[in-house]
């Protein structure tokens, strides 16, 4: 009996355009920013606003600034959590100090938690795909569940559904395994202070069932993935209950104990985040399904997020015969020697088109052309 062939698929944001234009991130950044200057409301909401002026003084003028945005939300509360562990480690007994530093620091979280907030919120309002859009996405999942007969790993790098909506109705639920665990029940407080029983999300990788062959891994969270402040409870809230706009106020207002569980960080925090669960889960089984796949898909990713290029480079270099590899982009960038140097591929070695073949014609009909013919089994 023929080997298997086993794939891994990472996604990022380019898919998501591909299939709904409204997920662009410059977009995305320009409704935010304009959801931001319209709101009333409190100190919080005057601070959300300060800082995100001071995040982009000069508009929004490209799709990095969407990362800019984010991060600058999460760091002034990363940075008094930093100052209340040196006031304990250097005046234990200045009881006045630890309390004043962590009453700013719940000051600077609800911050936090109203501009992801509405970061979510438009993210949220935004995936959905055109009836033949639908189509056309669900024509690419067919496609690769078809070309590969074993392990199918993704790892999907964006807070959108759309991936997860397209394998739940081409895989009808039977081959497929995200982090929610249907095993698992947990209680948690949602809008307007009601309790609710959802999917809590797996804890190790046993808990990933052996029977299912796909696996998709929101490496950086999902705007369905949440968890409480005490990190002692994280679930899977469904998506409808997302839609009419309730929960993303109540995390404005309070009134819900789970948080969205997503790495929306600058660049320089984003490497501390993904060692935490359950993005560290996310990671660990996106890395081991890289080092069993003998084909490599990348779609719509820039190779610019230095966690994510650690994980490939680490896995690509482990290979003594390199795994064959499609990058699916839109237009000229990343740039092949960009991606060589993603994956540790120096000029001392040899040409890459021997393990390396670049679609620059975007991920909409991918599976219809010579080059998917070219790369799969």
């Amino acid at each position: 009996m023929p080997t298997p062939h086993a794939a891994a698929v990472l996604v990022g944001n380019g898919l998501s355009v591909a299939f709904n234009a409204e997920l662009n991130l410059q977009n995305i950044t320009e409704e935010v920013m304009r959801r931001i200057e319209a709101a009333d409301g409190d100190d919080v909401v005057a601070a959300m606003k300060e800082i995100a002026e001071r995040a982009l003084p000069d508009g929004v003028t490209s799709s990095e600034d969407f990362e800019q945005l984010v991060g600058a939300f999460g760091a002034e509360s990363r940075t008094l959590s930093t100052l209340e562990t040196l006031a304990t480690l250097t005046s234990p007994k200045d009881k006045k100090l630890r309390k004043a530093i962590r009453r700013v620091a719940s000051f600077a979280e609800q911050v936090r938690d109203s501009g992801v907030s509405h970061v979510l919120e438009v993210i949220c309002e935004r995936t959905h795909a055109s009836h033949e859009d639908s189509a056309d996405l669900h024509a690419l999942v067919s496609a690769i569940l078809q070309s590969f007969d074993g392990r199918i790993v993704i790892g999907n790098l964006n807070y959108d559904t759309l991936l997860l909506a397209a394998l739940m109705r081409v895989c009808q639920n039977r081959d497929l395994a995200d982090l929610a665990d249907g095993r698992r029940q947990v209680t948690v407080t949602v809008n307007d202070e009601e309790t609710r029983t959802v999917q809590g999300l797996r804890k190790t990788s046993a808990d990933f069932p052996a029977s299912r062959r796909v696996r998709l891994l929101h490496l950086h969270g999902s705007l369905t993935y949440w968890g409480n402040k005490g990190r002692t409870i994280f679930a899977k809230l469904p998506k409808e209950l997302l839609d009419d706009g309730d929960q993303w106020k109540a995390v404005r207002e309070r009134t819900t104990n789970v948080r969205p569980a997503v790495v929306l960080a600058n660049p320089r925090d984003k490497a501390q985040h993904v060692n935490e669960y359950p993005f560290s889960l996310a990671y660990k089984m996106f890395a081991h399904g890289l080092r069993r796949a003998d084909h490599w898909l990348i779609i719509g990713y820039s190779f610019k997020d230095a966690p994510v290029n650690d994980l490939l480079r680490t896995a690509f270099l482990e290979y003594e015969e390199k795994p064959s590899v499609l990058v699916v982009t839109h237009g000229p960038a990343p740039t092949r020697q960009e991606i060589e140097r993603a994956m540790g591929w120096g000029a001392d070695d040899p040409d890459s088109r021997g393990w390396l073949k670049i679609s620059r014609r975007g991920a909409n009909g991918l599976q219809e052309t010579s080059r998917w013919e070219r790369f799969t089994p």
